[in-house]
């Protein structure tokens, strides 16, 4: 027997989308500049957990769940995402406290609740995490990546540039995952045709059978055996004959008037 395909609910994403592909080789390319720039941090095992472990972790797990359950269960993809979220929050307490601790904290609880939303069935369309996307990477490009690159008295490390480019490729990769992201529609209800009633028969005029009804035997008319004869269609009625009695001549009628008055 043929396996039914499933149907995808809510939203979805097609494996052999352009923004998939591309959010998921952005991602492994951001893993690989992690471990490039935090190849200084493996003695530290808090680090190792919080800078290597935890986002490498969440990025395998995304691409899994966004390639194999990306049409029929794409919901899966909240548990990585939530732990990216976690991951940004551990990194900002580095830098120490000010203005960018918050903002980057809001913004990563921001992603993590329109992302889980979205894919819960609250938020019904993706423009709203999309734009969340924007605004985390415009932050991440105008206010980090920037100055630190922009830097010529003072140049960004070797291991500080690959992993704020990880963090970059982390953002873009999200961005283009909700830019796949597509809704199933509801199948239109058909419209149902007014039901044509049937015509009503004349009065004396016998109903025709309907399709549905089964077959009667026509009533078979009597044989007309061969000693049976026909009846003689009716006479018609003789033409009277009525008889014209001539009248008499002249001459004759003048003899017997003067034989009279003799």
């Amino acid at each position: 027997m043929e396996k039914k395909e499933r149907k995808p609910r809510g939203f979805y994403v097609e494996k052999g989308s352009f923004f998939v592909h591309a959010a998921v080789t952005v991602l492994i390319l951001s893993m690989v500049a992690r471990l490039l720039g935090t190849m200084t941090l493996w003695g530290d095992m808090m680090q190792l957990l919080v800078q290597i472990a935890l986002p490498i972790g969440c990025a395998l797990l995304f691409v899994l769940f966004i390639l194999l359950l990306g049409r029929i269960a794409l919901w899966s993809t909240i548990l990585p995402v939530l732990g990216g979220a976690a991951f940004f929050i551990l990194t900002v307490f580095d830098n120490g406290p000010g203005w960018p601790l918050f903002i980057c904290i809001a913004l990563a609880f921001l992603a993590a609740f329109v992302y889980t939303a979205t894919l819960s069935g609250m938020i019904r369309s993706k423009w709203p995490l999309v734009i969340v996307f924007v605004l985390i990477l415009a932050y991440q490009i105008a206010f980090k990546a920037v100055p630190a690159f922009g830097n010529m008295d003072e140049p960004v490390s070797f291991a500080d540039g690959m992993t704020l480019l990880s963090s970059i490729g982390i953002v873009f990769a999200m961005f283009c995952a909700s830019l796949a992201l597509r809704r199933r529609k509801k199948a239109k209800k058909e419209v149902e045709l007014p039901k044509i009633k049937d015509p009503v028969p004349a009065q004396g005029a016998e109903p025709a059978p309907s399709a549905d009804a089964p077959e009667t035997e026509k009533e078979e008319e009597p044989a007309v055996s061969g000693t049976d004869v026909p009846a003689a269609p009716p006479e018609a009625p003789a033409p009277e004959i009525t008889e014209e009695i001539p009248a008499p001549d002249s001459a004759e009628a003048e003899e017997t008037t003067e034989q009279i008055t003799q």
